[in-house]
């Protein structure tokens, strides 16, 4: 087995919590190229709130930003807050989006007030699930993946430059994986003026498995190759390492996040 590297904040189900890690597991590893590990991510049982985050900047200011956007957005996601906007679509929406300029503004202070931390950001990809509805809010090139009977389904659009030529047609998807460009990106937390999160709405399935990650993966693997690991009837747990295990297998070039939840519909029969 390889050797995963597990940091979390609250309530989150690793190893050590076997017959919840069936259906809820996050794990990240350092990689093959790099000394250190700069992603963060959190899973929160009681708030169904998910989150995979990719730091960027010198020394360990990646680090530092991952930690706190991921810290800040669970701080601002209080479940008094939660059992307010219950049930109102337009309201999750408006606070997901706040919680991700929040925590744009508090990177951005930080950087200021510390010539260490200028420069840093990072990627956020977050889930907030209610019921069987799913609700997905993002900054950046962290991903979001859909995967059932019926395929792979990438949820999110990289905020990046060779994605806003794939939508204005001047580039296919596969000549932008393979892009020398691909990692520029037009929006990340703290590392540029102004950010425009982009959120979406999705209805769940019973047995549809949810995907966050970081670049470490998708770019390690195609979506063929990781629909080909999560399809499989096995534990979110074995999911995951095997998922990071072939990112490694592939180059290991940057830090790999999992975070996989197999969900369980609500819907009556």
């Amino acid at each position: 087995m390889i050797d995963v590297i597990k940091r979390w904040m609250g309530k989150v189900l690793g190893k050590g919590g076997a017959a919840a890690g069936d259906r809820i597991y996050g794990a990240t590893h350092v990689g093959r190229k790099r000394k250190g590990n700069e992603d963060f991510f959190l899973i929160q049982m009681e708030k169904s709130l998910f989150i995979a985050a990719d730091g960027m900047g010198g020394h360990n200011a990646g680090e530092v930003a991952s930690l706190n956007a991921t810290k800040h957005i669970n701080q601002y996601f209080s479940l008094k807050a939660l059992s307010q906007i219950t049930g109102d679509g337009d309201e999750i929406k408006r606070r997901m989006v706040e919680s991700l300029q929040g925590a744009h503004r508090k990177l951005r202070e930080m950087s200021r007030a510390n010539t260490g931390y200028r420069g840093m950001g990072c990627t956020v990809v977050m889930a907030l699930i209610e019921g069987d509805d799913l609700h997905l809010c993002h900054v950046g090139d962290s991903r979001a993946y859909l995967c059932n009977k019926s395929g792979i389904q990438l949820l999110t659009t990289d905020h990046s430059y060779v994605m806003g030529l794939v939508a204005s047609g001047k580039m296919t998807p596969d000549e932008a994986r393979h892009s020398k460009m691909k990692n520029e990106l037009t929006q990340a937390i703290g590392a540029v003026q102004t950010i425009k999160p982009d959120y979406n709405c999705y209805s769940l399935r019973g047995g549809d498995k949810l995907l966050l990650c970081s670049d470490g993966l998708w770019d390690m693997l195609s979506d063929e190759e990781i629909y080909g690991v999560v399809k499989k009837h096995r534990p979110a747990n074995v999911i995951c390492d095997e998922l990071i295990e072939k990112a490694n297998e592939a180059g290991g070039k940057d830090n790999i996040t999992a975070v996989l939840v197999i969900h369980r519909s609500k819907r009556r029969n």
